[in-house]
């Protein structure tokens, strides 16, 4: 399975050698977590230290979970490994967000079951604490994740294998509890969609819903418990582990498969102001692919890796500024192992991907590169 997930960017005050543009280098694998893909990554800055925490996912194909994790110190370039005590069960494909003090994450599946558990881990205090059974969603797998500023969304996903809810939750990290979001203009039934907070709203877009592929979405409104469905003209095509990502006021889908798991290498954006799609360029844009990561870097959308149909890891990507309406090619010296089901993140002035696997997913990763566009 594969999963899917704004940050200012800043120029640092740098003192020493300065770094290059359109370049790679590695950060260090001394303690970091076991290879693995498909695990949760955030990137955190509290009282001054930015951090990149790295928790859960598929570590081998035998030993198939992992409840552990680690934080990345960035000045430091150094791994702590997070606790266990009372950390959530192994699990991969669980989505995981930053509120300002905790990460939080919630579902994905165990190989066996789809699960309706989460954990609460304090950096500081390097603490777990479960969220709430009371109330919860059923478990599920492929679903949207949206921190708002003071509640998280839960919304959509698979139950079970072949089976696509449209029902979801808000849970409020103070009272530890949950309510459900109405259905009433909900979309359709999925996994796999786009999910984005615009900032008052939840957008959710495409996926997979009892097994079609679907190329419409809507927008949530916690405050009011209402939704309202965007427009499909000039939508991009019905698509699946496709690329997603949000600078402010777009919404970006690129690349991915259609149904009959052909990759696509075109795209469109969605301007959340205007209710228009406008077709992204496909001049000098990556390969075609799925499982690609995408991170906002304040100026470009950044596409990386992921797999060709036949499951072979992809190493290239390029940047799009939607501006522009143009793409630039990423290098490739120094870059990481082509690779799949791995997972970028944006630490304010460089794009850091870490792990996932490679060669059809007979080799797993725990390295770690970051690049600086």
């Amino acid at each position: 399975m594969m999963i899917r997930r704004i940050v200012l960017c800043f120029i640092p005050l740098m003192i020493g050698p300065a770094i290059l543009a359109d370049s790679w280098s590695p950060i260090t694998v001394v303690n970091a977590p076991t290879p693995r893909a498909a695990h949760s990554t955030i990137f955190t800055r509290i009282d001054g230290t930015d951090q990149m925490i790295v928790w859960g996912g598929q570590d081998s194909p035998m030993v198939p979970f992992a409840d552990t994790g680690a934080r990345w110190k960035r000045s430091s370039n150094v791994w702590t490994a997070t606790t266990t005590t009372n950390a959530p069960s192994g699990r991969e494909g669980q989505p995981a967000v930053w509120t300002g003090h905790e990460m939080i994450l919630w579902g994905g599946d165990d190989g066996i079951n789809f699960l309706n558990t989460g954990g609460r881990y304090d950096t500081v205090t390097d603490t777990w604490r479960s969220t709430s059974l009371t109330g919860a969603p059923a478990g599920r797998f492929g679903h949207s994740f949206i921190w708002t500023g003071d509640r998280l969304i839960v919304w959509g996903g698979a139950v079970g294998f072949g089976g696509d809810v449209n029902t979801g939750a808000l849970y409020d990290p103070v009272t530890d509890s949950w309510s459900p979001t109405t259905t009433v203009g909900a979309p359709s039934a999925r996994d796999g969609q786009a999910s984005i907070w615009t900032g008052s709203q939840m957008l959710v877009w495409g996926g997979i819903s009892l097994g079609n592929y679907v190329n419409d979405g809507a927008l949530y409104d916690p405050r009011t418990d209402t939704w309202t469905a965007i427009s499909t003209t000039n939508a991009p095509s019905p698509r699946l582990f496709f690329a997603s990502g949000w600078d402010a006021t777009n919404l970006f889908i690129w690349g991915g498969v259609n149904s009959s798991f052909r990759p696509l290498a075109n795209g469109k954006l969605y301007n959340t102001r205007t209710g228009v799609w406008r077709t992204i360029s496909r001049t000098n844009a990556p390969t075609p692919r799925l499982g690609a990561t995408c991170v906002w870097s304040g100026n470009a959308f950044i596409v990386w890796g992921g797999s060709d149909a036949a499951g072979n890891p992809i190493g290239t990507g390029a940047k799009y500024d939607p501006v522009a309406n143009t793409w630039t090619t990423m290098t490739t010296t120094g870059a990481p192992a082509p690779r799949s089901s791995h997972t970028a993140i944006w630490d304010g002035s460089r794009m850091i991907v870490w792990g996932g696997s490679g060669e059809c997913c007979n080799n797993w990763f725990n390295d770690g590169f970051a690049y600086t566009p």
